[in-house]
């Protein structure tokens, strides 16, 4: 409890300098929170794309019902299927009409038994399209698969870089967090080098003289945390009302309670990690010198 009495004495005594500190952390703490909460959510906005889009299979003409029963059961038993739906010739018959319900002549001349009944099936990934393709094209009395290639390539590389470019940022954020504190321990560390110098001489330990900033560090790293996290709260409530406009029907909000909790619990941990190595870094750093 000494150590930690001093640390906050020596806070008391510079605090311009543990202003700057807290104000940096939680910068730093501020946008990785509201990063991560992006990344997650786009996550979910990319998993609901990509069980979008679909594989549709044309039967004959002959084809019997029972046949296109068979095969969307047998579809949707495979474990990477999400959804199957069945369109029968009536069905398709009144997409057609809604499509073409500005020409007359259009709608005089197509019934129902010149269009074939459809299977519409979509995966639970993007990835597992091309599998489905493969397995409707082996199924018998099916004429035509349509499968949008280029638009699902597509669809995967945004994932990928999205997921590339949030664990990248995670890093740089973490990076630049421990630097910060770093400079700002470092500083208090170096303005303190003849008393160090003067307790190293009277047998102070290195542990002993390194405590104090030890403590510092974390009280920056869990002070810049909880108040980031303050703030990306507050501005996720006000935005909360536009993005549940904007996303429509895409379950993103509200944010679960227990993934906040489990964010502020992490990045609480990890400021106060992160700042107890920087202390011990910087005030070794002298020690040695």
């Amino acid at each position: 409890m000494k150590s930690f009495s001093s640390a906050l004495v020596g806070m008391r005594r510079s605090p311009y300098q543990s202003l700057a500190a807290v104000i940096m952390v939680t910068l730093t703490f501020f946008v990785g929170y509201a990063f991560s909460l992006f990344i997650i959510g786009a996550e979910r906005i990319l998993q609901y794309f990509e069980t979008q889009p679909q594989v549709i299979a044309f039967f004959t003409l002959d084809a019997d019902p029972t046949t296109i029963e068979t095969a969307a059961k047998t579809m949707q038993s495979k474990s990477y299927v999400e959804k199957v739906t069945v369109v029968d010739k009536q069905k398709a018959l009144e997409l057609y009409q809604q499509d073409n319900q500005d020409d007359p002549l259009l709608l005089e001349l197509v019934t129902a038994e010149i269009l074939p009944a459809s299977i519409e099936v979509s995966g639970k990934t993007a990835a597992d399209l091309p599998k489905i393709k493969e397995d409707l094209n082996q199924i018998s009395q099916i004429d035509e698969v349509i499968f949008q290639q280029d638009i699902i390539e597509s669809l995967t590389s945004w994932t990928r870089a999205v997921r590339l470019i949030g664990l990248g940022s995670t890093v740089v954020l973490a990076v630049s967090s421990f630097l910060t504190v770093l400079v700002i321990i470092g500083i208090k560390v170096t303005i303190k080098k003849q008393a160090i110098n003067i307790m190293r001489m009277i047998g102070a330990t290195r542990w002993y003289i390194t405590l104090p900033f030890f403590y510092e560090g974390m009280v920056y790293g869990l002070v810049g945390s909880l108040i980031g996290w303050g703030f990306m709260y507050g501005l996720l409530l006000y935005l909360t009302p536009w993005l549940k406009n904007f996303l429509g029907s895409i379950a993103v909000l509200p944010v679960p309670w227990e993934l906040l909790g489990l964010q502020l619990a992490a990045g609480s941990f990890l400021g106060m990690v992160l700042g107890g190595l920087t202390g011990i870094i910087a005030t070794r750093r002298l020690i040695r010198r």
